[in-house]
């Protein structure tokens, strides 16, 4: 755990960093320089390329963690194990060409306007997402996720601002996001080569027809995992579009990107956990990965509680910082709801990791379609009842279920699960703090309001935490840290 803790430190430093860049973007950029309509196809352009890719990716992601342990070996550049995910890519595009060329017109109209950005975006985004999981059979993450975060925010809020200040066109601006996110997937091809890790050349003999065999079924159900896991989790932005509006989209892009920092610490652990449990798994080392578990729950639930607890206290404040805040005060109710849904996801941690990478990873999608239908059904009657709220309702009642399926299964099957008593005081700290700091009061100056209410809850939140040790790998952190700085201070 020890390397998972700092990996993910550092990766999380990043993501952090690029989640300052984001809320920059998204609080004072995006909503400066474009208007709700606006915002919306900008955010649907990017989320569905990220679909695609992981669709059309054809389960080559899970396929380089959960296969590199037999393709490992150094002397012989593992088997071309990376050429091999390379050559799958190619075929998911060739696949995807010729689907859309057969069924173009039958695709919704706002995908086909914006069908040669949203292709380049998912053909860059699928190539990014398979360097980046191969660079952490490694280890290698936190430089990968530069690239992938970080210079993908700086890149997409120069995007926009050139809109605003340079004249622009919009079309311009969609050409812009499309070389941001290329550019990120040719700075990480070029880490893998800087670090030797890149080698082309396919070891014919090591593929053998068994082994094949076993990828492709593994691989199978990958793809129909991410089919099921975009219906349960990414529908919302697409009925949202499809059943009211691009403005009401931009309104709900809103919300999901303030709820999106809530699981910036999340991708870094799950990089780093992927392999580690691969391994344990395959070695049935049941006691290490119920340690994983345990310890990855408990701190993405404690980081989880701790960000969703600081948004809601500065709600209003945060609203009142953004320019032309008053267009997008409608999806406050959003955040709630989706905050609570990323809450569920964080608290049952690497479950789904666990299963991927076990004997028993066909239950991934049988849940997932099963709630992916659920979701479509609940976004249907939801959203002319509740508006851009019944998505959020919908998006996370699929979550909660579906995460409370794969728990229940992982028990069924290993006899182990996350929970602990350390959850329910840090659940119990979170409702405390929140009334706490609202008896307070707070200020009429926003940034002030944010400041002070902000201070109060890393205080009380942070002491608690580490007074009573709700998380090993946070206390231990804590105090290296601290070691350091009174290590530097002292000389």
């Amino acid at each position: 755990m020890g390397v998972i803790a700092r990996q993910t430190l550092k990766s999380s430093t990043v993501g952090y960093l690029a989640a300052v860049i984001g809320v920059l973007n998204t609080f004072f950029i995006y909503t400066l320089c474009f208007d709700e309509a606006e915002l919306g196809r900008f955010r649907y352009v990017q989320e569905m390329g990220i679909i695609l890719a992981s669709f059309f990716s054809l389960g080559i992601t899970n396929v380089v963690v959960r296969f590199f342990p037999e393709f490992r070996d150094d002397t012989n550049k593992h088997n071309g194990l990376l050429s091999f995910v390379i050559v799958v890519l190619l075929a998911g595009i060739g696949i995807f060409s010729l689907l859309y060329a057969i069924t173009r017109d039958y695709w919704p109209v706002e995908f086909q306007d914006n069908i040669g950005w949203i292709f380049f975006l998912f053909v860059a985004i699928m190539f990014a997402n398979s360097f980046f999981y191969y660079s952490s059979n490694f280890r290698l993450i936190t430089i990968p996720n530069v690239f992938r975060q970080l210079g993908v925010k700086i890149g997409l809020g120069l995007s926009a601002l050139a809109f605003l200040y340079r004249g622009i066109s919009f079309e311009e601006t969609l050409n812009y996001v499309v070389l941001v996110y290329a550019a990120a997937t040719l700075s990480m091809l070029g880490y893998l080569i800087y670090k030797g890790n890149f080698a082309f050349g396919l070891n014919l003999k090591f593929f053998t027809n068994k082994r094949l065999k076993n990828i492709a079924v593994f691989a199978g159900f990958g793809i129909l995992s991410s089919l099921g896991s975009s219906l349960a989790s990414k529908l919302d932005v697409f009925m949202v579009t499809d059943m009211l509006s691009f403005s009401k989209t931009g309104v709900y892009s809103i919300a999901m990107s303030i709820t999106g920092l809530m699981i910036l610490v999340t991708g870094p652990m799950i990089s780093i956990s992927g392999p580690i449990l691969a391994e344990s798994l395959a070695k049935n080392d049941l006691p290490h990965v119920e340690e994983v578990y345990k310890k990855s729950s408990v701190t993405l639930f404690l980081f989880g509680s701790l960000l969703l607890l600081l948004l809601w206290v500065n709600i209003d404040s945060i609203f009142a910082l953004i320019p032309n805040g008053e267009r997008y005060t409608s999806g406050k109710i959003v955040i709630l709801i989706l905050g609570i849904a990323k809450l569920a996801d964080m608290l049952t941690s690497v479950n789904e990791v666990i299963i991927s990478y076990s004997k028993y990873f066909r239950f991934n999608l049988y849940a997932l379609l099963l709630l992916g239908i659920l979701n479509v059904g609940a976004n249907l009657l939801f959203i002319p009842m509740f508006d851009i709220a019944g998505a959020a309702l919908a998006t996370c009642m699929s979550v909660v279920l579906y995460n409370g399926a794969k728990t229940l299964f992982i028990y069924h099957k290993f006899s182990i699960h996350p929970f602990q008593s350390s959850l329910l005081y840090i659940a119990i700290l979170a409702v405390v703090c929140y009334f706490g700091v609202n008896a307070i009061g707070s200020v009429s100056q926003p940034l002030l309001s944010i400041a002070m209410k902000s201070t109060i809850v890393l205080i009380v939140f942070g002491y608690v935490t580490l007074k009573f040790n709700f998380s090993d790998d946070i206390t231990h952190l804590w105090n290296q840290v601290k070691s350091k700085a009174t290590a530097i201070f002292n000389k």
